[in-house]
């Protein structure tokens, strides 16, 4: 399990701005403003400017561009523009570059003839968002309402794939949510059965999706029963300009035995640090941080989460958690966890961009010194070649914690300076074999951290410990798997949070994998 907390570093002056961005789908005009809302994720073209005088000392070749996190080069022209240079980047290339519902980024980045680096990212926010990565959103639009914004839908029930009983031939599944447009909804179907509207509460709506003076709502609920050949429930909104959301739920039939019981060995590395060396330089000390590393310790020698020994346990807290003391853990202490042994990774700390160079994402240690990062932080691709050249086991399973706000530093929060560290960690370190990672928070969001979570805990690590307890078991067969404790953590944290802080995650083949015994007898 691994976290990290963001970190505010001093700002070094407004540099001229080099590059701008276009969305032609939207008529949105060059702007530098590092983030932009659209009204939907039906983004075909992204235009990057770069700006002269910059411009003119850059070579077409010292010039690159990432989409989420991936290289845009097969899908970008570069050309002359008016204003300098102009990135040409067609989405509807290649599928992968697909913008998502959410969040997306566009990073850019340019050397000129003397070396000097240039580096931005954008951020492009859909009014509809993803509330559920286990369902899968579609939007179409009316073709006269392309710069509107589209219907949103929420589903409350459920919460997660459908999972059917073995030994059931049919069963009841309850549907219900929220569903809001511009103008008016029209109409809510159920695998195209009209669902009647019902009286709701308008500020359980407005809390849920902060909808706007403007735009309408309505709340729906029907119950609709399956049988054994039903492999997804679709349920859609339309609006009144003939706009839909589509959002698909997955049916599914757990196998014989599909959970994966622990292995006999059980390793865990716990990192937390909220008190820091260079405090006074520009990086701020954390509440709860440490807090959390120790009670998500604790925790696991008990019973209910298979009583990890203390000597398969290596604790980091505070000043013990140095530059030299992480590398070290994370090159001796994970290697003693052999190919069939769990190993768990909890960070709970900053991390953030080097203000000299923003492009390079780092964890910050205990020691770290915020103007010489390269040398006193721990850079991403070394955290990768660490877990690569040194864990062995096939079920690891890692936390992060890494926020992104913008650079805002508000009490109670965990920030981050505008970095995409969390989409660098996910991508870095996920394999579709043998890692499972969750994330607290999306790109540009903060996590949140406060007294009234367990006495002192971040929102994230209270709910994470919630879930290990039993909430997280929703099918009731006694474990808590991976996919089962992610599900919780994410939908709990969210709800707490009125959606301002959406964690991420990616499981690969660990979705059954148990981590704790939900009622021990």
């Amino acid at each position: 399990m691994l976290f990290t907390q963001g970190v505010p570093l001093p700002q070094l002056g407004q540099p001229p701005v080099v590059f701008e961005l276009e969305l032609p789908d939207f008529q949105i005009l060059s702007s530098s403003q590092s983030e932009i809302t659209v009204p939907s994720s039906n983004v075909s073209q992204v235009f990057v400017h770069i700006l002269k005088p910059a411009a003119d000392n850059i070579n077409y070749g010292s010039i690159g561009v990432n989409i989420n996190g991936e290289s845009a080069a097969p899908i970008s022209e570069i050309v002359t523009g008016a204003g300098g240079k102009l990135i040409k980047i067609n989405l509807k290339l290649l599928p992968d570059y697909k913008f998502i519902n959410g969040r997306n980024t566009v990073e850019v980045w340019a050397q000129n003839r003397r070396g000097r680096m240039y580096y931005t990212s954008f951020i492009i926010k859909t009014a509809n968002e993803n509330w559920n990565e286990d369902f899968t959103y579609e939007v179409d639009q009316a073709p006269a309402a392309m710069k509107e914004i589209p219907p949103r839908l929420v589903l409350l029930e459920p919460e997660h794939p459908v999972e059917f009983p073995q030994g059931a031939s049919s069963i009841p599944v309850k549907i219900s949510g929220i569903a809001t447009a511009i103008n008016s909804i029209t109409h809510v179907l159920a695998d195209g059965r009209s669902i009647p509207f019902k009286a709701g509460t308008k500020a359980q709506t407005r809390q849920l999706i902060r909808i706007g003076n403007s735009e309408s709502s309505v709340v729906f609920e029907t119950t609709r029963t399956i049988g054994l050949n039903t492999t997804k429930i679709v349920v859609e909104a339309e609006d009144q300009s003939g706009s839909r959301v589509r959002v698909t739920i997955p049916v599914f039939v757990r196998a014989s035995g599909a959970i994966i019981p622990a292995s006999r060995q059980k390793y865990a590395l716990i990192i937390g640090i909220s008190r820091y060396k260079n405090n006074s330089k520009g990086i701020r000390n954390l509440e709860y941080a440490d807090a959390d590393a120790k009670a998500i310790y604790e925790f696991l020698q008990k019973p209910v989460a298979g009583s990890f020994s203390r000597d398969n346990m290596l604790l980091l807290a505070n000043e013990r958690a140095t530059l030299a003391g992480i590398r070290e853990a994370l090159t001796s202490f994970t290697a003693k966890a052999g190919v069939n042994d769990l190993l768990l990774i909890f960070f709970a700390g900053h991390g953030a961009p080097d203000r000299f160079a923003p492009q390079n994402l780092y964890l910050i240690a205990h020691d770290t010194d915020a103007d010489d990062m390269p040398e006193t932080a721990l850079s991403m691709p070394k955290l990768r070649r660490y877990l690569d050249e040194n864990v062995k086991s096939k079920r690891v399973v890692l936390f992060m914690d890494a926020c992104h706000s913008g650079g805002l530093s508000t009490e109670g929060t965990r920030d981050l300076g505008h970095n995409l560290a969390n989409q660098y960690l996910e991508k870095l370190l996920y394999q579709e074999e043998g890692r499972a990672i969750i994330t607290s928070s999306d790109v540009n969001e903060p996590s949140r951290e406060s007294q009234k979570w367990g006495n002192g805990h971040g929102v994230f690590t209270y709910y994470l410990l919630e879930g290990l307890k039993g909430s997280a078991d929703t099918n009731h067969d006694s474990f808590v798997s991976v996919g089962e404790l992610f599900r919780y953590v994410r939908q709990k944290v969210r709800l707490e949070t009125e959606f301002q802080q959406n964690p991420r995650m990616l499981i690969g083949e660990n979705e059954n994998l148990a981590l704790a015994v939900a009622r021990p007898q």
